[in-house]
C-alpha cells in the first residue's frame, strides 16, 4: 500500500519524536510528519540531547509498517540513505558524500544529520535531523552542516519534501524484500567498510576491521585475534576522523 505523507509544522515542540508518538498512541494514521523550527528537548541516539537551533531540519515520520518490529532498525539505514541522495544532490560535484553505521551521514567526513528510530507495538516513530545553515561545536564526533560543506541555502521545509520523495521508494523497497533490497545500495556509501574502525560501546572501545553487515544491519568487527564480534549498538569512529 502507498504511503501519503502529511507534513505538520509547528514554530516549537519539545521533542518531535515525544510529539509524534503521542498522535502514535492516539490513533494517528501513518505517514503523519511532524517537523518543528526549534526542539527545546531534542533527543538523539543513546540518550544525548541534539542541538536545535532554528534553520536546520528537526522532524520525525510516523510509520506503521508491515513487517515484525525485530526488522525495524532498518528504516534507519533508508532514512541516512535518503539523506545522501538528497544531499549530493545539493552539494557540488565529488564531495564525499558516506554513511557511518548506523545512520549518521557524512559530509567530508564530519557529521551533518542523525536518526533516532523509537518503536513501539503498532508503530515506529522515525526522528531526522539534518544541519542545514549551522552545526554545533565541540561534539563527540566533528560535525558540519549543508551551507558550510557548499551548498546553496535550502529551507527546512524544502529539504523535508526532497527528503521525503527520496526516503518513500526505499521504505517501499523494505516493506517488500526487508533490507537485502537497500543494503547494497548502502554499502555504496559505507564509511569504513573493509577498514580497521573503532567502536566505542558503553563499557568497552574495540578496534578491528569493518567486515560487513549482518542482516539485521548489526555490524561485524573483525578483531586482531582472529575472531569477530558482532555490535548492534555503539558510536564507529574512523581513522580519518578530523580533529575540530
Amino acid at each position: 500500500m502507498s504511503l501519503s505523507f502529511r507534513i505538520e509544522q509547528v514554530a516549537e515542540v519539545d521533542s518531535t519524536n515525544e510529539a509524534c508518538r503521542l498522535r502514535a498512541l492516539a490513533g494517528e494514521a501513518a505517514g503523519l510528519v511532524i517537523r518543528a523550527d526549534r526542539q527545546t528537548a531534542g533527543r538523539g541516539r543513546r540518550g544525548r540531547s541534539w542541538s536545535s537551533p532554528q534553520g536546520n531540519l528537526y522532524a520525525s515520520i510516523l510509520l506503521r509498517p508491515q513487517r515484525p518490529a525485530s526488522e525495524a532498525a532498518a528504516l534507519g539505514f533508508a532514512a541516512v540513505m535518503a539523506i545522501g541522495d538528497v544531499a549530493e544532490a545539493l552539494l557540488p560535484p565529488d564531495t564525499l558524500v558516506q554513511h557511518k553505521w548506523p545512520n549518521d551521514l557524512l559530509i567530508t567526513s564530519r557529521k551533518a544529520s542523525g536518526i533516532l528510530l523509537e518503536a513501539q507495538p503498532g508503530f515506529v516513530v522515525l526522528g531526522i535531523g539534518a544541519n542545514i545553515a549551522s552545526h554545533p561545536a565541540d561534539t563527540p564526533y566533528p560535525a558540519t552542516d549543508l551551507v558550510a560543506a557548499g551548498a546553496a541555502s535550502i529551507t527546512p521545509q524544502a529539504l523535508l519534501e526532497r527528503l521525503l520523495t527520496a526516503f518513500a521508494p526505499l521504505y517501499h523497497s523494505w516493506e517488500r524484500a526487508g533490507f537485502a533490497a537497500l543494503l547494497p545500495a548502502w554499502r555504496r556509501r559505507a564509511a569504513g567498510l573493509g577498514e580497521t574502525i573503532e567502536v566505542r560501546l558503553e563499557r568497552e572501545t574495540l578496534t578491528g576491521i569493518f567486515r560487513d553487515l549482518e542482516p539485521d544491519g548489526t555490524l561485524r568487527l573483525g578483531l586482531s585475534d582472529g575472531t569477530e564480534r558482532r555490535i548492534a549498538a555503539g558510536d564507529v569512529y574512523l581513522p580519518a576522523t578530523p580533529k575540530g
